[in-house]
C-alpha cells in the first residue's frame, strides 16, 4: 500500500590562474540550475567543472544528486562513492546513496546510509527526514513521527519536511497534527499538496 508513497515522500581545490572563490561561485551557479530542474545542462556543466576541478568532493556530490534526478541511478552511486572517497566526512553524499537505495528498494541499506549521516553529522535534516520515508514504507508510524520531529526542529524552511511529517502522522492516527503539518507545508509551497490530499483520502 505504501509503496507509491515512496514517490511522493520523497536532495574544491584551486588550479592554476583560479581562486577558492572562483571555484565557489561556479559550483554555486551549476546547484542554482539542479535546483531549476535543468538536469541535462547540469550534467554538462558538472562534468566540465569536474575536469577542472577533479578533487571536489562536493562537485562529485552534486553531479550524484543530479543522476539521481534523472534515474541514472548506477551512475549517481559511483558519483557519491567517489565523493566519499575524496571527503570520508561527506554527509550529504551518505544521503544521496541512501536515497539511491531507497529507490532501488533495498531499506535496510538506506538506513544504514542516512545513520552514517547522522553519525557524521547528527544535526543533518536531511537524513532524518529521509528516514522518515523508510520508517512509513515498513509501517513504523510511530518511528517516522520520531524522525520527522527530528527532521522539523533541525530545517523549518523546505516544504518536503512537513509534508512527510503529515503523512507520518496521517497514518499514525493523529489527524490534528497531520493538519498542522500540512498547513506548514502548503505555507511552504510544497509542491504536491494534491497528492498529500489523496493520502490522507485513503
Amino acid at each position: 500500500m505504501l509503496r507509491p508513497l515512496a514517490t511522493l515522500l520523497l536532495i574544491a581545490i584551486s588550479l592554476a590562474g583560479c581562486t577558492k572563490s572562483e571555484d565557489i561561485i561556479r559550483l554555486s551557479e551549476i546547484e542554482e540550475r539542479l535546483y531549476s530542474g535543468q538536469y541535462d545542462l547540469v550534467v554538462e556543466d558538472l562534468n566540465a567543472y569536474l575536469r577542472d576541478y577533479p578533487e571536489s568532493s562536493h562537485g562529485w556530490n552534486t553531479l550524484g544528486w543530479t543522476y539521481i534526478k534523472t534515474d541514472r541511478i548506477k551512475e549517481g552511486e559511483a558519483c557519491f562513492q567517489k565523493s566519499i572517497s575524496l571527503n570520508p566526512e561527506s554527509d550529504n553524499a551518505y544521503v544521496g546513496l541512501g536515497a539511491m537505495n531507497r529507490i532501488l528498494g533495498n531499506t535496510d541499506k538506506a538506513r544504514q546510509n542516512y545513520m552514517r549521516a547522522i553519525s557524521i553529522v547528527p544535526e543533518n535534516p536531511e537524513a532524518y527526514a529521509s528516514l522518515v520515508a523508510i520508517e512509513l514504507m515498513e509501517g513504523n508510524y510511530n518511528k517516522a513521527v520520531e524522525y520527522g520531529e527530528l527532521a522539523w526542529d533541525l530545517r523549518k524552511d523546505y516544504g518536503t519536511i512537513p509534508a512527510n511529517l503529515a503523512i507520518a502522522y496521517h497514518y499514525a492516527g493523529n489527524e490534528a497534527k497531520r493538519d498542522e503539518y500540512f498547513e506548514h507545508a502548503k505555507r511552504l509551497n510544497y509542491h504536491n499538496l494534491t497528492g498529500l490530499k489523496e493520502v490522507f483520502s485513503n
